[in-house]
């Protein structure tokens, strides 16, 4: 009667788990992936939610958080607003707590997901800037057109827009292409990747050339608000 295995089939049966393994984990870290993404979807759903509910009561949009303007967007740079938190229309965190808000970025950890805006903005702490805009590169007649091109000028608000703007700072941003835009970082997001992208412009995250594709398997998975007032996102046909 055999007794027990021998030094080779041992050694066979190794190979063949590492050989299973080296199958299978490839896959399960995709499958991985695609749960965060979903998640990430779903999660973006619910910031937008809470952003109009602000807006129902306030009658504009939060202001854009860009506290560390020329910091790495892998920071706190363009973090989710913090007024979101402090009204509760979004979970808090404590105050000693770099975060504004628990929504944190599954594809950047420690750090919230982002948001952009059209109108307001906060460059020094908790105050809105009385002399600069907030402004988003949104391609025109988008999302039916879509680019990225330097040349070609879409820089919203532009000057007319602006002059409207001071006159009443609620209308603007209803009716440009896209009032505001959240988004994750998505999956394998580094600066190199962007500077390919754009040079050293910050023309994010409104064009779909940015966005995540299941090909490239990296790229911004976002949700916008657009001008008739539906929301759009990565993995939607559009309006």
């Amino acid at each position: 009667m055999k007794q027990g295995f021998t030094l080779i089939e041992v050694l066979v049966v190794i190979f063949i788990v590492g050989v299973l393994m080296g199958i299978l984990m490839p896959a399960l870290s995709r499958a991985r992936e695609q749960a965060n993404i979903v998640a990430v979807d779903s999660e973006l759903r619910q910031i937008g939610l809470a952003i109009e509910m602000y807006f129902e009561d306030y009658k504009k949009f939060p202001p854009t958080q860009a506290d560390c303007i020329l910091g790495s967007l892998t920071d706190h740079l363009y973090q989710l607003p913090k007024v979101l938190a402090q009204e509760d229309y979004l979970p808090s965190k404590p105050k000693t707590d770099a975060m504004s808000t628990i929504m944190e970025d599954r594809f950047n950890r420690g750090h919230t997901y982002k948001y952009r805006s059209v109108g307001e903005i906060i460059v020094d702490r908790n105050k809105i800037d009385k002399y600069i805009w907030a402004k988003l590169w949104i391609p025109d007649n988008f999302p039916t057109n879509s680019s990225i091109e330097p040349n070609e000028e879409c820089w919203r608000p532009n000057e007319n827009e602006r002059k409207l703007h001071s006159e009443n700072k609620g209308l603007i941003p209803l009716l440009l292409p896209v009032s505001w835009v959240v988004f994750s970082l998505g999956p394998r997001f580094s600066e190199e990747w962007l500077e390919e992208k754009l040079g050293l412009e910050n023309r994010y995250p409104v064009p779909k050339e940015l966005w995540y594709t299941p090909k490239e398997r990296r790229g911004f998975i976002v949700r916008m608000r657009l001008k008739n007032g539906s929301q759009t996102g990565s993995f939607e046909k559009g309006p």
